[in-house]
């Protein structure tokens, strides 16, 4: 059994996001386990041609589609995980899962070591080093 009482793991919604949540429910060996997957902003500033309402329907519209992919495939494959330990956010990826981590009182965190692309690297890539700095808990890579 594992000394940690409550794991989370960071995942992006890439195809290696099982893999990670897998490793992450071995490691749990009997702890709560938390997910998290942040959105960042698609694009850094909107153009002339997309107005502000129409920039925040898109992503609205893509982080809908990302999370009921993920919500799918957890429920198909850790049907253990239960809804209301899967959260979703906006913002700089490192920041908020550092900061769901410590309100959570999370010992353990489970990321990913590389990025998978430009939209896709919300989790992944240079977040998992910018999460290691002021964690208040253990990390685990997986290298992805």
């Amino acid at each position: 059994m594992s000394h940690y009482k409550h794991v989370m793991v960071a995942i992006d919604g890439s195809d290696e996001s099982a893999r990670i949540v897998e490793r992450a429910v071995a490691l749990a060996s009997g702890a709560k386990l938390s997910v998290i997957q942040v959105f960042e902003t698609l694009v850094g500033n909107y153009t002339y041609e997309l107005n502000m309402g129409d920039f925040e329907k898109a992503q609205h519209e893509f982080e809908a589609e990302v999370a009921k992919s993920t919500r799918a495939m957890l429920k198909a494959k850790f049907p253990n995980i239960h809804a209301e330990d899967v959260h979703f956010t906006r913002g700089k990826a490192a920041y908020e899962i550092k900061r769901l981590a410590e309100s959570s009182k999370v010992d353990l965190l489970v990321i990913g070591s590389h990025g998978q692309g430009a939209v896709k690297a919300a989790v992944l890539g240079s977040t998992a080093n910018a999460v290691l700095h002021g964690i208040h808990c253990d990390v685990f890579t997986i290298r992805v």
